[in-house]
């Protein structure tokens, strides 16, 4: 699902539903479990997989705990989530204010794959962020698809001139890519494009100045 600048993925997994980021606000995550829902019927959505601790990208998450959703995070933001989620909201109750449900978060270090035996979604933290400490890109390996947030933020049109000098965050999402040694064909920015066009790994490169990705053996 698209939203104005921003993006989220709903992953069908055998019986339930990930959702890939919860961004914003509470309209939003409204927004992005309704159309998760409407276009997986009948499961409710087992996670909501946080990308980073910024605002912007985690707005959405008490959305998410009234749902009855675990959030899965990067590990140093766990205490915090858990402070801030626990918080009352009582000049403008949101939904959690009143659903009260318990508070699930999942952690993760560098790695964390999600599976149901058919589908698979690989988690990994991205190593020398400048962005984020734990940034956490999504990774679906049978598609090819990979799920980032902030280490490449496309430009509005597909031929903009590439950045100058090279976007530092761009380089190092590059450098996890080879490290990691994963397939990208296809890129989903939670910034998403303002054309709304698939992104795919040879914007990336040309942003960085490479014609191709190498991984290594």
């Amino acid at each position: 699902m698209i939203l104005p600048a921003y993006a989220a993925l709903a992953v069908d997994f055998k019986d339930y539903i990930v959702v890939i980021e919860g961004p914003q606000s509470e309209e939003s995550a409204d927004a992005i479990i309704a159309e998760a829902k409407r276009v997986i019927p009948n499961k409710s959505i087992k996670y909501v997989i946080n990308t980073h601790n910024h605002f912007d990208h985690s707005s959405g998450l008490r959305t998410f705990i009234a749902e009855g959703s675990t959030i899965i995070t990067y590990q140093g933001n766990k205490a915090y989530y858990e402070k801030i989620f626990a918080l009352p909201h009582t000049l403008n109750p949101d939904k959690q204010s009143q659903a009260e449900k318990k508070i699930s978060i999942e952690t993760m270090t560098d790695k964390k794959v999600l599976t149901d035996g058919n589908h698979v979604i690989e988690l990994h933290r991205l190593q020398g962020s400048n962005h984020n400490d734990g940034l956490i890109v999504a990774y679906l390996p049978k598609e090819k698809i990979l799920v980032e947030a902030d280490a490449f933020n496309p430009p509005a049109q597909i031929n903009a001139p590439p950045p100058n000098p090279v976007n530092a965050n761009n380089t190092n999402l590059v450098e996890n890519i080879e490290r990691l040694k994963l397939d990208v064909e296809t890129i989903v920015p939670i910034h998403y494009p303002a054309d709304g066009r698939k992104v795919t790994i040879a914007e990336l490169m040309r942003a960085v100045g490479k014609g191709e990705i190498a991984l290594l053996p």
